[in-house]
């Protein structure tokens, strides 16, 4: 990493701050307003709600509404006040809705490139602390070395597939193609991506960690029962602390890298796309045909 590379993501940053500071308490709103979903699932495991199938859906859908729908609010609200436009909330809401298909499935594809290799890695610590060499004060060694490979895998395929959902919604490019320019156009501007990463999210997620520790090394008995089982919603409450200035710095940067590589592709011709993300563009475009179908209007694909 060189000096011009964290000095673009300090950049990236301090831009992306002031695109917050534009619309604030629609970024507040949108905070609060998706983690309530989680909020409530917390009360409900608080108050020991009877087990059934009913809690577990419940949850379940509970945690998805917060996980996975406020990221596109966000985008949006972070590009209009990028422009200097001031729309309220419920617009925010709408427009981010009918981009909220795209950006699912743009996840997808991210999820699993994430996964693939940190799931692969972490199973083979797993297998490997099982075994009795893992005890001995080497192994314990050898298992924290792990980890941090796990963790540096993680980050690096993170800021790989950072782009995707910025290139796939304010782009206009099929989820499965914006996997890929992530991939192809951070792999040339890597210094500022990871860069921008990190500087914005590793201020506020490091501190949430050491706070999550504090309670887990503290709690006990019931609370540290209803702590454990509702992690994940606590997790999605703290992501939207670290979305806002990751996602603002990040279209900053988007919005500088994506045109000046359509301007370098223009010059030098647009590399070839793979057989199977032609064919997965295909597979897109059957959900908004039926959906076009079923309600009798254009709706934009594919997927």
């Amino acid at each position: 990493m060189t000096r011009a590379s964290w000095g673009a993501g300090v950049g990236y940053a301090v831009r992306g701050l002031a695109t917050l500071r534009v619309t604030p308490f629609v970024i507040v709103a949108i905070m609060v307003l998706f983690s309530l979903p989680a909020a409530g699932v917390i009360w409900i495991t608080a108050v020991d709600l009877p087990e059934g199938f009913g809690r577990t859906a419940g949850t379940t859908l509970l945690n998805l509404l917060s996980g996975t729908v406020a990221p596109v609010m966000f985008m949006k609200a972070v590009a209009a006040a990028h422009e200097g436009r001031r729309p309220g909330l419920w617009r925010h809401l709408d427009d981010g809705t009918r981009w909220l298909p795209r950006y699912i499935w743009t996840n997808l594809h991210t999820t699993v490139i994430f996964w693939v290799p940190v799931g692969i890695l972490t199973l083979g610590l797993i297998n490997f602390q099982r075994m009795p060499f893992a005890e001995s004060f080497l192994g314990g060694l050898i298992s924290i070395l792990w980890i941090v490979v796990i963790g540096g895998t993680g980050i690096y395929v993170h800021s790989r597939t950072l782009l995707a959902p910025f290139i796939a919604v304010h782009g206009n490019v099929p989820g499965s193609l914006a996997a890929l320019e992530s991939w192809r156009v951070s792999g040339r501007q890597f210094g500022s991506v990871f860069a921008t990463f990190v500087i914005t999210a590793g201020p506020i997620a490091v501190p949430l960690a050491a706070v999550f520790m504090a309670f887990y090394l503290t709690l006990s008995g019931p609370a540290l029962e209803v702590f454990t089982a509702t992690l994940a919603a606590q997790v999605w409450i703290a992501i939207k602390l670290i979305r806002p200035p990751l996602v603002a710095a990040t279209y900053a940067l988007y919005t500088d890298v994506w045109p000046g590589e359509m301007e370098r592709r223009a010059q030098q011709g647009h590399p070839a796309t793979p057989a199977l993300i032609r064919w997965l563009i295909d597979v897109s475009w059957w959900p908004p045909r039926v959906a076009a179908a079923m309600f009798r209007r254009p709706v934009s694909g594919p997927l």
